[in-house]
């Protein structure tokens, strides 16, 4: 929708009452006609909330998930009144009250969304309230269809932000956080750390997965192609700037892309910086398509061309004991959100591969992606075997 949009305010920016006015301030200053707003507990909330479970000790995951929610529950109330006070028509919407259109799975402390059935709930409740009223949501919270509140995990605003949007059909989903968008690396690490303009998806979730406490990875995978997401920093407002996530996930099937015409590079040789460094620098502009590890080698998947140069060049280093190189290798490259958190796809993949009686030569993972080498000749049969294994 054009005029549709979902913003999503964490617990810092929600620390002070001050913070809170000016959040609200933001939201108002948009001239947005419809728009939802996302609220985490207010800083530290939550952690106080934990410890103190922790400190009584065996609470129920049921337990867990109602007491936790009062931080997200306060939230919505504290903001829903502080965009009243500035005459603003708006309205909180939290699992107590009928309307909650987050519907999930029962794992109290780390549900699932049903996102079809949260869509007949935002399409029935949610829906009908935009344009009239500004709407605010407390994130990280669901319900399941018995009616118990249930948590999304940490960082599931979020997650709450991207349901939304996702079936709202938002035209721009802005999530709100102290830093300028999302930086080069921790700024509290790395003073020197710049801020991006773009971020591809895929880079975004390899980013979170490692460690970037900027978006949950998970929470990526609810965006529509035709939507904006973008991360602005609170000091500067959400009317524009921050960094786009550009891309989307194929959340109905995995994304899968192959290559053919490469190499594999063993070498024996002792697994260590120094070697590391002199080894990689001999590449020069070459791309590495895998790296894999085992007891005393090292082997380097890249291009083929100029074989004979890249061989002598690697064994003029001296940094091991042999080399050894293998043409005609082929890589088949899968993608999808769901491999980094569901166990078991490697053996599906490789079990589909062993059916159809072709060899791996190396599998490597990173995130949300595996990478299968095998003898290019066999490509286009492996592209069929796994396709089919993975949408069985």
């Amino acid at each position: 929708m054009a005029d549709r949009v979902v913003i999503k305010f964490g617990g810092a920016d929600l620390a002070t009452g001050e913070k809170i006015r000016k959040a609200a301030e933001m939201v108002l200053a948009s001239g947005l006609k419809e728009i939802v707003v996302v609220v985490s507990a207010m800083a530290d909330a939550t952690d106080s909330l934990v410890g103190v479970m922790s400190q009584i000790g065996n609470v129920t995951d049921r337990d867990y998930a109602e007491i936790v929610s009062m931080g997200e529950r306060t939230s919505a109330r504290i903001f829903c009144s502080a965009l009243r006070s500035l005459g603003a028509n708006a309205v909180y919407l939290e699992p107590a009250r009928e309307g909650w259109p987050i519907v999930t799975d029962s794992s109290f402390r780390d549900a699932e969304p049903d996102i079809e059935k949260t869509r007949e709930k935002v399409k029935l409740y949610l829906e009908p309230l935009l344009g009239k009223k500004i709407v605010v949501i407390c994130g990280f919270l669901g319900q399941d269809e018995d009616g118990n509140i249930t948590t999304l995990g940490r960082g599931g605003s979020d997650t709450t932000a991207m349901v939304l949007a996702n079936c709202l059909r938002a035209r721009e989903i802005i999530l709100v956080k102290e830093t300028e968008g999302v930086m080069s690396a921790d700024p509290k690490m790395v003073p020197e750390a710049k801020p991006l303009s773009k971020m591809d998806i895929h880079e975004m979730f390899a980013l979170a997965h490692g460690g970037a406490k900027i978006i949950k990875a998970e929470a990526l995978k609810y965006k529509l192609p035709d939507q904006t997401l973008r991360v602005v920093s609170f000091s500067n407002g959400i009317a524009g700037g921050g960094t786009e996530i550009t891309g989307v996930f194929n959340s109905a099937s995995s994304e899968i892309s192959e290559k053919r015409g490469l190499v594999a590079v063993s070498l024996v040789c002792d697994i260590v910086p120094r070697n590391m460094s002199r080894l990689f620098g001999s590449l020069g502009n070459r791309t590495i398509y895998g790296i894999s590890t085992g007891k005393g080698s090292l082997t380097i998947f890249t291009s083929s061309e100029d074989l004979r140069t890249l061989v002598n060049s690697l064994h003029s280093l001296n940094a091991g004991k042999a080399l050894s190189s293998r043409g005609n290798v082929g890589l088949i490259e899968l993608t999808h959100p769901d491999f980094i958190d569901s166990p078991g796809w490697i053996a599906r993949i490789s079990g589909a591969l062993a059916s159809g009686n072709i060899n791996i030569i190396e599998i490597t993972t990173s995130k949300a992606t595996i990478n299968i080498f095998i003898d290019e000749s066999k490509i286009d049969d492996a592209v069929k075997v796994v396709r089919d294994a993975l949408e069985t």
